[in-house]
């Protein structure tokens, strides 16, 4: 079985596709599992699901969840920088483990896209819908700790996060008569200058961070002052609600300078990522099964399984890669055949505790 699934790895690893356009990746995952398992396959947001049910059920229904896009490169190209191929194929390892065994429970193995983006967890709650779930798990690769080795933490294990675009518009005018128009220059200025006051506004709930990414103002026309910016923020924070409010609080600002300066105001939010926040029951029970160690604060990356987590109880756990790996989305990181049969067995004996 081992070969069959080191194989799928490397087959999945070979045919990266991006957030969003994974049709291959898709293919080869229900191609396998009919191919291997007698499991029922069914359509969940753009993602599927495997069902293995039982007729006598007498523990909580489970659903074990991998996600399978791969990382957007600088040329266009995709590449399997975050592991996503092996988290796939070890749920696809699971799921042949689980075949003819009675767990005394309905077991749904969920393969999610464009996890990068943060836009395929949300869709996939379709599950929730569809069947009855009473708790939901999901983890991740961690170079840095030892091969195997499990963290988790009750309450947030990743950060949520959002990002914003903030335009202003003003009116042209020419350079040497720049009192003829309307500048976003200053409001661009003074907002940049406030954010750090307003990411440290809420520390004592929780980590908050707004991020610049960057601006945008005018055009390197030296005869022409400028018109219009952009700015581009990433907001970041332990708690939702945190996000929410922090959030709320630099748009309330973009809104009151540009109508001190008399500029138009618009927003946009991209790429949004709830905080990954643990049932502390679930985290505590994943702990207990895999002597696993505790996180002491959230990771500051995001990971859209919170999505799953505002539906479901649940815990989301990171699976150590090696100490001496690479790191995530680096030109040198692979995923590590030796870590799909640790995580496999995690995940079987999850399905039977």
């Amino acid at each position: 079985m081992m070969d069959k699934i080191i194989k799928l790895r490397h087959d999945l690893h070979n045919c990266a596709e991006i957030s969003g356009k994974e049709e291959k990746t898709k293919a080869l995952l229900m191609d396998f599992l009919k191919e291997h398992t007698t499991l029922e396959l069914h359509p969940c947001g753009e993602g599927f699901y495997a069902a293995h049910r039982e007729e006598n059920t007498t523990k909580p229904a489970m659903a074990l969840r991998a996600d399978y896009d791969a990382l957007a490169m600088p040329d266009g190209t995709a590449s399997h920088l975050c592991g996503h191929d092996g988290h796939a194929a070890a749920l696809c390892g699971a799921a042949l483990m689980a075949e003819e065994k009675t767990f005394g429970r309905n077991i749904f193995f969920l393969f999610q896209p464009a996890e990068e983006t943060g836009a395929g967890a949300g869709p996939c709650c379709e599950l929730f819908q569809k069947e009855t779930v009473d708790e939901i798990y999901g983890t991740h690769n961690l170079p840095g700790l030892p091969l195997g080795q499990v963290t988790t933490r009750p309450g947030t294990f990743a950060c949520g996060s959002l990002g914003l675009t903030l335009h202003f518009k003003g009116k042209p005018a020419h350079a040497a008569y720049p009192e003829n128009g309307i500048s976003p220059a200053e409001t661009v200025g003074k907002l940049l200058c406030e954010i750090p006051n307003l990411s440290s506004a809420k520390k004592d709930s929780g980590m908050t961070l707004c991020t610049v990414i960057g601006v945008e103002m005018g055009e390197k026309a030296f005869g022409a002052a400028a018109e219009k910016a952009e700015i581009w923020l990433t907001v970041r924070a332990e708690h939702n609600s945190d996000l929410h409010t922090l959030r709320e609080a630099i748009l309330a600002l973009s809104r009151e300078l540009s109508e001190t300066y008399h500029l138009d105001f618009s927003y946009e939010v991209q790429d949004v990522f709830p905080a990954t926040e643990n049932t502390p029951e679930k985290a505590e029970k994943v702990l207990s099964l895999f002597n696993g160690t505790v996180l002491e604060v959230p990771m500051r990356w995001s990971e859209d399984f919170g999505h799953y987590l505002n539906h479901c109880k649940g815990a989301f756990f990171g699976i150590g890669a090696g100490e001496n790996h690479p790191p995530l989305h680096t030109e040198h990181y692979a995923y590590p055949d030796g870590l799909l049969q640790p995580t496999m067995d995690i995940f079987f004996k999850l399905m039977d505790s």
